[in-house]
C-alpha cells in the first residue's frame, strides 16, 4: 500500500499555532510554514496542468512566473500574493533583524487563507503554461 501524500495545509495549521507563541524563532517559522503551504498547493495546482521547471532556475520563480504569465487575472493575482509571502518568508529565513515581525503575522495568515480560497475557486484548467504570455 502507497503511503499518502503529505497535507500541505498541515503547514498552515503549524503557521497559526507558531504565530500564537512569542518567540522571534517561532514568528519567523510561522512566516516560512505559510509561504510553503502556498507554494504547494500553487505547484500541485501547476503541475496538474502541465507545468514542468528546468533546471538553471529556481523552482519558486519558475512557478510564479507561470502564476503571473496566465492571460487569467485571478492567476496574477495568486502571484502578486505569492510575491508579498515568497518575500516575508526570505526575510524571515535570512534577515537578522526583521523589525515589526510580530505585526505582520495577522496579515501573512489572512494572505495565505485567502490565496487558498481564490486557488480552490479558481477554475482547474488554470494556471495552463501553454497559455502563458512569453
Amino acid at each position: 500500500m502507497a503511503p499518502q501524500p503529505f497535507d500541505w495545509s498541515q503547514y498552515f495549521t503549524l503557521a497559526n499555532e507558531l504565530a500564537k507563541r512569542q518567540e522571534e524563532s517561532a514568528l519567523r517559522s510561522a512566516l516560512s510554514r505559510a509561504y510553503y503551504y502556498v507554494y504547494h498547493l500553487a505547484l500541485q495546482r501547476a503541475q496538474a496542468n502541465g507545468f514542468t521547471t528546468s533546471s538553471g532556475e529556481g523552482t519558486h520563480k519558475q512557478l510564479w512566473r507561470n502564476f503571473n504569465g496566465s492571460p487569467e487575472p485571478d492567476c496574477q493575482k495568486l502571484a502578486q500574493i505569492a510575491g508579498r509571502l515568497k518575500e516575508k518568508r526570505e526575510r524571515a529565513d535570512y534577515d537578522d533583524n526583521y523589525k515589526r515581525l510580530a505585526d505582520e503575522i495577522p496579515e501573512m495568515l489572512a494572505d495565505a487563507q485567502d490565496f487558498a480560497l481564490r486557488l480552490q475557486r479558481l477554475n482547474p484548467r488554470h494556471p495552463n503554461p501553454a497559455s502563458a504570455r512569453q
